[in-house]
């Protein structure tokens, strides 16, 4: 119960109630979201961010069961969404570098020299996207995903999915119209 008053003080902006809470329970959340992530620094930015969300958006927060459970619950999924977007990103890494890796086709330097100009642009303009959106645009893009296996991945709607896809491609349409043909061919190639 006094975890329950303690957060409903924390809803109402009275910061000695979230110190209070934030102490009570930082130590034990690392030591939980360290488990999944396997770093200390990952897993204090992890808590740290759950913390400021409480903080910033506490009023509109409703805990159901207990502020325990709670909190546990959010830094388990926040530690998920943290793997997951690892292992995008380190795919996308890897296929990287395989673009890098890959001989080009002609020795005609002025050509290579675009194309990678070209590649580079594309991943400058893709790391642009917001984090949802980037993330959608290459699990679709890179990793093949299908849009339904996507919103099944990220526990989102499919329409949220076929949204931000159009909204990346057209993101990335404006930013290339003068290189829309070469750069369509990069992307799906």
């Amino acid at each position: 119960m006094r975890d329950q008053q303690l957060f409903q003080q924390v809803k109402a902006g009275d910061p000695e109630a979230f110190e209070t809470l934030f102490r009570s329970y930082y130590d034990r959340l690392i030591k939980f979201v360290w488990g999944y992530v396997k770093s200390e620094a990952i897993a204090e930015e992890i808590i740290q961010e759950l913390f400021t969300k409480i903080w910033e958006e506490g009023e509109s927060i409703e805990i159901n069961k207990s502020v325990q459970n709670y909190l546990y619950t959010s830094a388990r999924n926040m530690s998920l969404d943290y793997l997951k977007h690892k292992k995008v990103v380190q795919n996308w890494e890897q296929e990287k570098q395989a673009l890098r890796k890959e001989k080009p086709m002609t020795s005609d330097l002025e050509k290579n020299l675009h194309q990678k100009f070209v590649l580079e642009e594309v991943e400058k303009a893709i790391q642009s996207l917001p984090k949802r959106r980037r993330m959608i645009f290459i699990l679709s893009r890179y990793e093949g995903m299908t849009y339904r296996e996507i919103a099944e991945f990220l526990d989102i709607s499919v329409n949220t999915v076929e949204t931000q896809i159009s909204r990346a491609l057209n993101s990335l349409r404006d930013r290339f119209q003068h290189l829309l043909t070469l750069a369509a061919v990069l992307l799906v190639g």
